[in-house]
C-alpha cells in the first residue's frame, strides 16, 4: 500500500467541523469530477473552503486517491461533509443512520483527463479500503455516493459501468479473505500442485501463516518458509487452514 500523506485541513465552518463520528458504519465512494486533478489538488481545494465569506459551500472527504498518492485531509474518525443531502435512500438510512456523514468515511477517487479511473488508482483505492477495515475499524460496508443520496451520479465511472463497482468490492474481499477462495480439485494430483497466486496473495498468506507461528498455533517454521519460497501446494493450504482455524477456535 502507498504511504498515506496527512494533509489535515484546518478546523473551519465549511470543510472540517472538528466533530467526532457517532459511529463507524460504512465507507462511501466518490469521484472528483475534476479530470486530471491530483489527490493533493483535491485536498488543497478542501482546505481552501475555509476562506469563504458568508454563505459558502460545505464539502470535504477524508481521503483522496490518485495513481501515485493517497492524501488524508482530516482524521477518519471525524465528520466530513461528503454525503450530506436533504433526502437519503431507504437503504442508507437503515444501515448508516439518518445523517450518514456522522457514521461514514469518504474516499474521493481521482480521474484521468478522459474521465476514467486508472487501474493504478483503482488498486490504490482497494488497498485503502482494506486498511480502513483492518486497521481503522470500519465495517466491510460500501456505498456509492448515489447509493446514499439517490440523486447524485457519483462516482460517475461506476454509475456508467456498475461492473467496476462490483469488481472493486470483490477485490477488497479477496484481499481481506485470501484463504476463503474455493479450491476445486478433480483428482489427487491437483492437491499436489503449487499455488499459482499473485504476489499480494502470497503476502497475505505470509501474514496468516506467520501470525499462526508467532502465536504458537503451529510450531514448524518450515511452513512459513514454504510460503515465502512460494512452494505451498493446494493440499497443504487446505490442511493448514483447517488446522489453524480449529486450533484458534479451541484456544480462544
Amino acid at each position: 500500500m502507498l504511504p498515506i500523506t496527512k494533509d489535515y485541513i484546518p478546523v473551519n465552518k465549511y470543510s472540517r467541523a472538528g466533530l467526532k463520528l457517532k459511529a463507524k458504519r460504512g465507507i462511501v465512494m466518490h469521484y472528483t469530477a475534476s479530470p486530471g486533478a491530483s489527490a493533493k489538488n483535491i485536498s488543497t481545494y478542501f482546505a481552501s473552503l475555509a476562506q469563504q465569506d458568508g454563505k459558502g459551500r460545505y464539502a470535504s472527504a477524508h481521503y483522496s486517491v490518485d495513481r501515485n498518492s493517497i492524501y488524508n485531509s482530516l482524521p477518519d474518525d471525524e465528520l466530513a461533509y461528503h454525503c450530506g443531502s436533504e433526502t437519503y435512500t431507504k437503504e442508507a438510512v437503515a444501515r448508516l443512520g439518518t445523517y450518514p456523514n456522522n457514521s461514514t468515511v469518504g474516499i474521493e477517487m481521482c480521474i484521468e483527463k478522459d474521465g476514467s479511473i486508472h487501474e493504478e488508482t483503482f488498486n490504490n483505492v482497494v488497498d485503502l479500503a482494506v486498511y480502513l477495515i483492518r486497521e481503522r475499524g470500519f465495517p466491510n460496508v460500501f456505498f456509492t455516493h448515489k447509493g446514499v443520496v439517490g440523486w447524485k451520479e457519483c462516482p460517475l465511472p461506476w454509475i456508467i459501468s456498475p461492473g467496476e463497482y462490483e469488481r472493486f468490492k470483490q477485490a477488497v474481499n479477496a484481499k481481506l479473505n485470501p484463504l476463503q477462495e474455493e479450491v476445486v480439485t478433480e483428482d489427487e494430483d491437483d492437491m499436489n500442485k503449487v499455488l499459482d497466486y499473485a504476489q499480494w496473495t502470497w503476502n497475505e498468506l505470509d501474514k496468516y501463516i506467520g501470525d499462526a507461528y508467532n502465536d504458537k498455533i503451529i510450531d514448524e517454521w518450515a511452513w512459513v518458509e514454504k510460503v515465502r519460497k512460494k512452494k505451498l501446494t493446494y493440499g497443504e493450504l487446505l490442511m493448514l487452514k483447517v488446522l489453524i482455524d480449529e486450533r484458534r477456535r479451541k484456544k480462544g
